[in-house]
């Protein structure tokens, strides 16, 4: 039986299709998903006035099972001298019933066309992440698409040009600052965003019950970000970025216990 598949761009009215790509399949009922639906609303909101669409969804007979997310890099207020042809691909994501059947290639053909036409952008970059539950790894996927390892970069920081060759990726070299406290620097372009935000807040409060924690949106108060030269999100402890990651377990543990003590 032949489906009927098309793309659509992002408009206000397709808002609850894209966020439900990502949510069908997913806990959306927690109150940290909410919170990060929200959030990911009022920036896909702001992206259409202010750029352009940031978004592709994909339907499969009239419903919605893949999604890109894009955006030029000069829209990015936190980042010092963006690169005016650099376009950003955050994600792409195809219910995993919908894997292997071309839709992720046909959602990025979709947005290479578009950058071609418009002869805006000579490169676009991503960061590959393969989150558990997501199917294919999208590093494979974005290597097969074509892109390729950055000069001097990370095997995940990854570029596919139109024209010209490959650059260097930014290095995020946070700076110190003279603070105390916890601050969790992070973007509002993801619904589990504050998942991982949550669970690095009570991390830290295991050791420290009363420590103050204050969660920073890096395009919200993008002047918070510059002054420690972020270029991602980062979470700051009396002032010193951490190195380690939730993801790093003990080591993770480690270093806040360091950070918030010390002298001992």
């Amino acid at each position: 039986m032949t489906q009927d598949v098309r793309i659509e761009d992002l408009k206000e009215n397709l808002l609850d299709d894209r966020i439900s790509v990502c949510g069908d399949e997913q806990p959306v009922e927690q109150l940290s998903v909410q919170k990060g639906i929200g959030e990911k609303k009022q920036w896909l909101r702001k992206m259409l006035e202010e750029s352009s669409s940031p978004s592709k969804i994909l339907y499969v007979d009239n419903k919605p099972v893949g999604q890109i997310l894009y955006y030029p890099e000069s829209s990015i207020p936190f980042l010092k001298d963006p690169d005016p042809k650099m376009l950003h691909v955050r994600c792409s994501f195809v219910h995993l019933a919908q894997q292997g059947k071309g839709h992720g290639k046909a959602l990025f053909k979709s947005v290479v066309n578009d950058a071609k036409t418009q002869a805006k952008y000579d490169r676009l970059e991503t960061v590959s992440f393969d989150p558990p539950g997501c199917g294919l790894s999208q590093t494979a996927f974005w290597k097969r698409m074509g892109f390729k390892e950055r000069p001097e970069g990370e095997p995940h920081e990854l570029e596919y040009l139109i024209n010209g060759g490959l650059t260097r990726p930014r290095k995020n070299n946070p700076r110190r600052v003279g603070e105390k406290g916890v601050k969790i620097f992070y973007e509002p372009t993801c619904i589990f965003t504050h998942q991982f935000s949550d669970r690095i807040a009570e991390a830290v409060r295991a050791i420290d019950p009363n420590v103050s924690v204050e969660m920073v949106n890096m395009w919200e108060k993008p002047e918070m970000a510059k002054r420690r030269a972020l270029v991602k999100g980062c979470v700051y402890i009396n002032g010193k970025p951490m190195k380690h990651s939730i993801f790093d377990g003990e080591e993770f543990k480690r270093e806040v216990q360091a950070l918030l003590n010390p002298e001992d």
